[in-house]
């Protein structure tokens, strides 16, 4: 465990995205590169790989989350064509306002104050002492999605990823009730092809079927529920830890390099708040530079505390504790926190859609 806050790596490098045609499948997400051995760290170029492939995922929820709400508001097309005229209008005068172009000297001015609120504002959060209430609260959400998690990623016969490797058996619960999951449709047919004195009778047989998979199932997780526990403590712990000791004392270089990155001081820019206009580059910036830094410290970590001393399940564990849906959840919930308590500060606009979008799923924070 480190005990200074530890440099982050540089930026991976961005990969060129081929066109895709219209109602074409995304294409496959490439295979992580090897996991390290016992007593080797992870290498750069696995934790590139889950940087990039976790942004990916988090852009995607983000996206599918602002897509439902705009959804739930379609009225009709007449409405739809006055909202937007009026919405034009109104941008068009907010536009003629002013110049949208300043001087170099003002624009530096500006990208000064943001990098300088935005530096108070996460020490206010990310605190060397202890952690604040912001952190506490997301941290009791994090450990309940990684349970979550957890249980989803035990109960799939194969390990999730381009590979999907089968699992080796630990457990005679695991292997009965992955059998019965396998041929689940199978074992429907057959007891549906039966010939039943009653329907009262089919009934309870499907019940029969349905309440021992579900009994296979507990036994199994129940078996696993150890483990689980041990993932949870010592996720708290590195996360703890990435959090106090190493974005505490980071935050000014974190602060920089997000405003210096997102260009927020470009347009029509204030020196004390970022713009709605300007949210999503400050948004993109911030989670890659957070990201960067969570996956290069934990993984270190989490191989250290967990892979190297997990005995026979040693590759399930590095499978998961290198999974980048775990570290896209983990940034999505500080992420989101964030957002609310820079807006809550006056230092950020967040767009209407994204707030309307974001409050069913968290509530307001406070550092």
């Amino acid at each position: 465990m480190r005990d200074g806050p530890a440099k982050p790596p540089p930026p991976p490098p961005a990969r060129p995205v081929a066109p895709r045609a219209a109602g074409a499948p995304p294409p496959p997400p490439p295979p992580l590169p090897a996991a390290p051995q016992r007593g080797e760290h992870p290498s750069q170029a696995l934790k590139d790989t889950i940087t990039e492939m976790a942004l990916g995922l988090l852009e995607e929820q983000v996206q599918a989350r602002i897509v439902h709400y705009k959804a739930d508001l379609e009225t009709n097309p007449e409405l739809d064509a006055i909202t937007a005229t009026v919405v034009a209008q109104l941008r068009e005068l907010q536009t003629s306002g002013g110049p949208s172009i300043r001087p170099p000297v003002e624009r530096d001015q500006i990208r000064e104050s943001h990098e300088r609120i935005l530096r108070g504002l996460l020490e206010r959060v990310f605190r060397a002492d202890a952690p604040s209430m912001l952190v506490e609260k997301r941290l009791k959400g994090i450990h309940r999605k990684l349970a979550r998690l957890f249980f989803q990623s035990e109960l799939h016969e194969k390990t999730r990823g381009q590979d999907g490797t089968t699992k080796v058996i630990q457990h005679g619960e695991q292997a009965i009730y992955y059998l019965l999951a396998r041929y689940e449709n199978r074992l429907k047919t057959e007891l549906g092809g039966f010939d039943y004195a009653s329907d009262e009778i089919k009934e309870r047989s499907f019940d029969l079927l349905a309440r021992f998979a579900k009994e296979m199932q507990d036994a199994f997780l129940s078996r696993r529920s150890s483990q689980l526990k041990r993932l949870v403590s010592v996720f708290n712990g590195v996360l703890l830890d990435f959090f106090c000791k190493q974005l505490g004392p980071g935050a000014g270089e974190l602060a920089r390099e997000v405003i210096q990155q997102s260009g927020t001081s470009e347009g029509k820019a204030f020196s004390y708040k970022i713009s709605a206009e300007a949210f999503p580059r400050f948004r993109a910036s911030f989670e890659r530079r957070l990201m960067v830094r969570l996956v290069g410290y934990a993984e270190d970590e989490l191989v250290a505390r967990l892979a190297d001393t997990a005995g026979a399940a040693r590759d399930e564990t590095i499978k998961f504790i290198t999974d980048p849906h775990v570290f896209s959840m983990i940034c999505g919930e500080i992420c989101d926190a964030l957002y609310e308590f820079f807006c809550n500060e006056g230092f950020v606009d967040l767009p209407p859609d994204w707030r309307a979008a974001s409050q069913q799923a968290a509530p307001v924070a406070s550092a």
